[in-house]
């Protein structure tokens, strides 16, 4: 029996379209396609086909747009974003490192984007990168409640009205207790502390006076707050007052009465002349016969006053008085004040005799 010889076909050099898209590797009795990176065989395994691997994967391209290309794919990156090398990915663009991202302060990166902030005490403007200086004072009034708020560049400063004292760092004002600060304060009273200031609350017979601090004696004799008695003289002691009678007057000071300086023996008048008692005090009055202011009186020479008294006799001065003494045929009178005639003194007699007529 005969043998017959079989050759292998190259089917790669007989159909040059077999393998399109990749390269055909003859084989023993047959072919194989060998496909290049991104394609696939077809199902006939005659072709190389492209591999859509945009649809095969949602977590390519991530953060941008997966678009096809034969035999791979490319990344088209979102905003803030750039391809890496290979255009296979997506990375972040840090824009802080460009320009400090047109930021006038602060550039702080975010994924896909950046922010602009600012320092303390300024304030990002609507285009989002300026920063501009903040008015504290003029955006809260009471800011520095106890004090006036000055502003400043990025900040402000209280200066504090008294009674109150500033922070360390300038921004307030705090009140000062000055009832802590200094205990004597409000000496004779207590001390209660009030926003920015105090008060004394005195004891009885203390009060606040204007344009002084803590507590001050009040002279109740000088505004008229006491009792004592109208024969009295007010003295005013720290915290109260004293009544004491005047001259002339005895009591507590609160009621006071007469003295009779010419009943208790007190009274200075002299001896010829008589003590005369009146509210408060006393007078002396002479004594007939006698002048002077009443603590000294003199003798009054009647005689050497008035010559002519005692008609008809002489006058003899006397401590007080006078008395006449009279010449031959005269009589002195009861008072012996003056001189009579004896004819005179008989008259009564006669009278009663019936002998009147004949006079």
């Amino acid at each position: 029996m005969m043998m017959k010889n079989c050759m292998d076909i190259d089917e790669c050099e007989r159909n040059p379209l077999l393998c399109r898209g990749g390269t055909c590797v003859n084989t023993e009795g047959s072919f194989r396609c060998d496909c290049p990176l991104g394609h696939e065989l077809s199902p006939s395994q005659e072709e190389c086909l492209d591999v859509n691997e945009c649809s095969l994967s949602d977590s390519l391209c991530r953060n941008g747009k997966c678009v096809n290309m034969v035999g791979t794919y490319q990344c088209f990156c979102d905003s803030g974003y750039q391809p890496t090398p290979d255009r296979q990915g997506c990375t972040d663009i840090d824009e802080c490192m460009i320009m400090n991202g047109g930021c006038d302060t602060h550039c702080t990166n975010s994924e896909g984007s950046y922010e602009c902030s600012c320092s303390d005490g300024y304030a990002l403007m609507p285009d989002v990168r300026t920063c501009a200086d903040i008015d504290e004072c003029e955006n809260n009034p009471d800011i520095c409640d106890g004090g006036q708020c000055t502003n400043i560049p990025g900040e402000y400063r209280c200066l504090c009205y008294d009674g109150f004292m500033v922070s360390i760092d300038m921004k307030a004002c705090v009140d000062v207790n000055e009832c802590d600060l200094n205990s004597n304060i409000c000496m004779f009273g207590e001390c209660e502390n009030t926003k920015g200031s105090f008060i004394c609350h005195c004891q009885v017979g203390y009060s606040v006076k204007k344009g002084t601090t803590g507590c001050t004696d009040v002279n109740e004799c000088e505004i008229g707050a006491h009792n004592c008695d109208m024969h009295a003289s007010c003295v005013n002691v720290p915290g109260s007052f004293k009544c004491t009678c005047k001259e002339g007057w005895v009591g507590n000071g609160i009621k006071c009465i007469d003295l009779d300086e010419c009943s208790n023996g007190t009274q200075r008048c002299s001896a010829n002349a008589q003590c005369v008692n009146s509210p408060g005090s006393y007078h002396c009055a002479c004594a007939e016969g006698f002048t002077g202011d009443g603590f000294t009186c003199s003798d009054v020479d009647e005689c050497a006053e008035n010559v002519d008294l005692c008609e008809n006799g002489q006058c003899l001065n006397a401590p007080g008085a006078f008395r006449c003494e009279c010449e031959m045929g005269f009589t002195p009178a009861s008072d012996s004040k003056s001189c009579q005639g004896e004819l005179l003194l008989l008259l009564p007699q006669l009278c009663s005799l019936a002998l009147c007529w004949l006079l």
